[in-house]
C-alpha cells in the first residue's frame, strides 16, 4: 500500500518527459534555428559562440552569454541591423512602445538595431525554444514592416 502511494506522489509530481529536455548549447540552438532557415554557429571576437542566421529573407544574429566554453549558455540575445532606411530615434520610439517583444534603437553609427533577450540557465525545452524562435521571426517581421511604413 505505502509503495501505491509513493509511486502515484512520484507520478503527480514528476514532469513529462518533453519539459526535461534542456537545450542550452550553441549546436542545439543553432539546430531549432535551421527550422527556421540558415544558421550557422561560430566564435566571435571575444571567444562566446554566436549564431549567424536568415528567417524569411532578413539576417540576424544570436549572442550567447555565460556559456561553459560551448555548453550551458544562461541566456541569448537575438539581433537583428538594418541600414540605409532612414528612420529617426522618434519612429523607433513608437516601436517601442507598442511592442512587447524586441527593442530598437539607434547606435552611434546610425544603424538601427533590434534586440530581444532569452533566459536559457537551468535548461529550456525544445518546443519553448522553437516558439522563441516563431516570436522573433514574427518580431522582425512585423519590424521590417514598422521601418518601411
Amino acid at each position: 500500500m505505502k509503495l501505491a502511494l509513493v509511486t502515484a506522489a512520484l507520478l503527480a509530481f514528476s514532469t513529462p518527459a518533453q519539459a526535461q529536455i534542456m537545450l542550452t548549447t550553441p549546436e542545439e540552438i543553432a539546430a531549432v534555428a535551421r527550422g527556421f532557415g540558415a544558421a550557422s554557429v561560430q566564435t566571435s571576437s571575444t571567444g562566446s559562440p554566436i549564431l549567424n542566421g536568415t528567417i524569411e529573407g532578413t539576417n540576424y544574429g544570436i549572442l550567447m552569454y555565460g556559456c561553459d566554453g560551448t555548453r550551458n549558455c544562461e541566456s541569448v540575445q537575438f539581433f537583428a541591423t538594418f541600414t540605409g532606411r532612414g528612420r529617426d530615434l522618434e519612429h523607433l520610439n513608437t516601436w517601442n512602445e507598442d511592442q512587447r517583444f524586441g527593442t530598437a534603437y539607434i547606435n552611434q553609427e546610425g544603424r538601427i538595431f533590434l534586440h530581444w533577450s532569452a533566459n536559457l540557465d537551468y535548461g529550456i525545452t525544445r518546443q519553448n525554444l522553437i516558439d522563441s524562435f516563431d516570436i522573433w521571426r514574427l518580431t522582425l517581421a512585423e519590424f521590417v514592416t514598422h521601418l518601411d511604413g
